[in-house]
């Protein structure tokens, strides 16, 4: 059963700032799952890291979205973590307060967090789909 439904859109050029500011935003709002599959990109920021921050911050934001919060009530960058499994499908896990939401809105029972990402040169898109198992 679906229970939540989250979307977000994200300017690709507010994330277009110096090294040091995106060095800054990673250690703040992301996971250490997430820092090291973007490493390639931080050693090498001409290979789209920019565009790789602006999408996992519409994919954090889509996914505060579906848990029925956003970011309130605890809720941080930190606790979503958006990595990609081997075939590069991107995936959610859910830390602290935001696991504790997603169980409090299924009631304690098994869930996935869906999510699919698309971006291009200006625009970063995510939705995300809670779903109860």
């Amino acid at each position: 059963m679906i229970l939540g439904l989250g979307c977000d859109i994200a300017l690709v050029s507010r994330f277009a700032k110096d090294k040091n500011f995106m060095l800054h935003f990673i250690k703040k709002y992301f996971t250490t799952a997430e820092a090291e599959e973007l490493q390639d990109k931080i050693e090498n920021p001409e290979k789209g890291l920019v565009l790789e921050l602006a999408t996992r911050f519409a994919a954090k934001e889509a996914v505060a979205k579906a848990l029925g919060t956003g970011f309130q009530f605890g809720i941080t960058l930190k606790d979503i973590e958006v990595t990609h499994n081997d075939l590069g499908c991107p995936e959610v896990k859910l830390y602290n307060k935001a696991l504790a939401r997603a169980y409090q809105v299924t009631h304690n029972q098994d869930f996935i967090m869906h999510i699919t990402l698309s971006n291009e040169k200006e625009y970063a898109n995510a939705v995300a789909v809670l779903e109860s198992k």
